[in-house]
């Protein structure tokens, strides 16, 4: 009885099986020739009167041909929405347009300035968009960084992509500046959008700072030596390289991975922050303390040296960020929101920007090298 249930069962699920493969629609297959691919997308606007704005959105984007070479293509759409400039670029276009392997979002600086949320927006509601694609704030005009001939590579979204995915490396950058991670920032209690700072130099398209926002419009722009010590008080588990040098033939370099943990606490309506660094890693070379692989007090005076110096560069980095800026760009708001409580209508940029901000760091060799010579 129950063998000739099973058997039932089978044959129901093959008869339902096949009455929907054969009596649904058909589904039409394209190939890769028949679509426009795009791999970067660059978003501008110039504002019109008071309050409208003419959008200019440009992508980059890969058409494969039959013989199965690869043309690259640069188109722009204007419109007083975004949602517009995708029909009129698409009159200048002669496949159909795939947006959805965009690997990267650039920013014109003029236009961070207005406020990325009609971005941000359109891209959240858009399903099929990569929102794992990087963002990044251009110096001018985006679209001269995906016009921008870079040689070997097949197209500029795709080298700054990777350019943005491998700096992980050094600097003491991290990989979270996606869309989704704008996405998920921007209007979070204590948090901001972080995204590095392109620009063009010397015919090369390079990382020259980071762009920080208060909500969703660009508020400050660092510079590559503020980034790194930014980088280093503000996120957990990166690497970088710290020179301790006293002239061009004296010097040492220190390959560090960091361990960041904050600690917050509140008398009345003052906050106090101590960002407590650890930092492990290896010699790269050192033409500045002698005898340091054969005796452990040499290590020891580096260890101590390297640690004093990176608070000085804490130290000075925060007064101005305090002072000048007056942007939290550590997230130190989002951590005593944590603590203290969400919702309570307070300016974190405000209430950092008066808070005690201490900084202990310290410093372990793991490795010297081969010795020396």
């Amino acid at each position: 009885m129950k063998k000739n249930k099973n058997t039932l069962f089978i044959i129901f699920l093959c008869c339902t099986f096949f009455f929907i493969l054969f009596s649904g629609p058909k589904m039409k297959l394209n190939s890769a020739e028949d679509f426009n691919i795009s791999a970067g997308v660059a978003i501008g606007a110039n504002k019109i009167g008071k309050s409208d704005m003419l959008y200019i959105i440009t992508t980059n984007s890969k058409m494969y041909k039959e013989d199965e070479s690869l043309e690259n293509e640069v188109k722009s759409g204007k419109g007083s929405t975004i949602g517009e400039t995708r029909e009129e670029r698409q009159k200048k276009i002669g496949k159909q347009f795939f947006l959805g392997l965009s690997k990267a979002y650039l920013l014109d600086e003029k236009y961070a300035e207005y406020g990325i949320r009609p971005v941000i927006d359109i891209v959240f509601k858009n399903p099929v968009i990569n929102d794992n694609a990087f963002l990044a704030v251009c110096k001018g005009k985006g679209e001269e960084y995906l016009k921008h001939n870079l040689g070997r590579y097949e197209n500029s979204g795709e080298y700054i992509s990777d350019m943005i995915k491998n700096s992980v490396t050094f600097n003491f950058f991290t990989a979270d500046y996606t869309i989704k991670d704008a996405m998920l920032s921007m209007d979070s209690e204590g948090k901001s959008i972080i995204c590095p700072y392109l620009k063009i130099s010397e015919e090369e398209i390079k990382m020259d700072g980071m762009a920080i926002f208060k909500k969703d419009k660009l508020g400050v722009v660092l510079d590559m030596n503020e980034t790194k010590i930014m980088n280093l008080l503000r996120e957990n588990k990166v690497k970088g390289i710290l020179t301790i040098q006293k002239n061009s033939k004296e010097y040492v370099n220190y390959a560090a991975k960091t361990k960041r943990k904050v600690q917050c606490s509140k008398s009345g309506d003052k906050y106090t922050f101590i960002i407590n660094l650890n930092l492990n890693g290896d010699i790269v070379n050192n033409e500045l303390y002698k005898d340091m692989s054969g005796k452990i007090e040499v290590i020891e005076k580096f260890e101590e040296d390297m640690a004093k110096k990176v608070e000085e560069m804490c130290y000075r980095f925060l007064d101005k960020m305090k002072k000048e800026y007056k942007v939290d760009c550590l997230q130190l708001g989002w951590v005593a929101a944590s603590k203290y409580g969400r919702d309570t209508g307070v300016d974190w940029n405000e209430i950092v920007s008066k808070s005690d901000i201490k900084v202990n760091v310290k410093v372990h060799i793991d490795k010297l090298g081969r010795g020396e010579y």
